[in-house]
């Protein structure tokens, strides 16, 4: 057995966990947990599960993750791809040359462009104060219609009427569409106004791959380790009333639900990867 596995399973046993325990806490499959203490990493879905199923494990017992994997840091994959700056930094230099280049040639026409916005308001003074000296000589007092005047207002009244009609009704249209709020404790989620034929989630694998079970209620409907750009769609029963999304690696998973996207910054900003979102559906 691993030295690390070990270490692990003495703090489980010292908790008084059984490995069915473990799984029901930490919603890692028992299969995997079992690899861990053997210290079979090549048995779980990548390096990166790795680091993320042992710092869950290590939570769970009692052990500081942050200094376990430290310490076995040598034994344990590095899920952290090196990555080069150089054509960003290229990129950059070549956008900045083109932009100066520009400016500079634009200097060369610049007293061009002054005479020629100088011919044109002399133009324009002149095309104006004929225009105005033929409106004088040509005025004619004319008497005013009122009954113009009269269908114009009523014209007005109609369009004033017709867009509060219009307005009243997107706004009762608004009040019936599926939202999604974030409530007070983190990563978990109000949704209202759900349709009667069920509320249809989209949960995807964004930027990098993700290790997902879905439940509804205390039933795991699946669980999938999604690539990505990978999807996996689930129209969840309108008698449901609540659902998790578990995620191994939340900062490389998207949800969405009935097209709306779910705001996932504040809890993809915090200090562990592996969350539980939990979504209460309001009546």
């Amino acid at each position: 057995m691993d030295e690390i596995g070990q270490k692990l399973r003495n703090a489980r046993i010292k908790k008084g966990y059984t490995i069915d325990d473990l799984q029901q806490i930490t919603k890692i499959q028992k299969r995997y947990l079992i690899a861990i203490e053997e210290g079979q990493f090549d048995h779980l879905p990548g390096d990166f599960y790795v680091r993320a199923f042992i710092k869950q494990y290590s939570d769970a017992v009692g052990i500081s993750s942050d200094d376990l994997l430290e310490e076995y840091k040598a034994d344990i994959p590095n899920s952290q791809p090196t990555q080069e700056s150089t054509p960003e930094e290229t990129k950059t230099r070549t956008i900045k040359e083109e932009s100066n280049s520009f400016f500079s040639n634009l200097g060369n026409y610049i007293p061009q462009i002054v005479v020629g916005i100088v011919v044109l308001v002399i133009i324009g003074v002149i095309a104006f104060g004929m225009v105005h000296r033929n409106q004088n000589a040509s005025s004619v007092t004319i008497p005013k219609d009122n009954t113009t005047q009269t269908t114009k207002k009523k014209s007005t009244k109609k369009t004033t009427t017709a867009k509060k009609t219009t307005t009243k009704k997107a706004a009762a249209k608004t009040s019936n569409e599926l939202t999604v709020k974030e409530s007070s404790t983190e990563g978990t989620y109000s949704i209202t106004n759900a349709p009667t034929s069920g509320v249809k989630v989209v949960v995807e694998g964004s930027g990098g791959q993700a290790w997902v079970q879905f439940s509804e209620g205390s039933n795991t409907t699946w669980q999938q380790a999604l690539s990505s750009g990978e999807k996996k769609s689930t129209t969840v029963p309108s008698d449901t009333t609540t659902f998790t999304v578990q995620t191994g690696n939340v900062t490389n998973t998207k949800v969405t639900i009935d097209g709306k996207a779910v705001d996932l910054s504040k809890v993809q900003s915090g200090s562990t990867i592996v969350r539980t979102l939990t979504f209460n559906i309001e009546k």
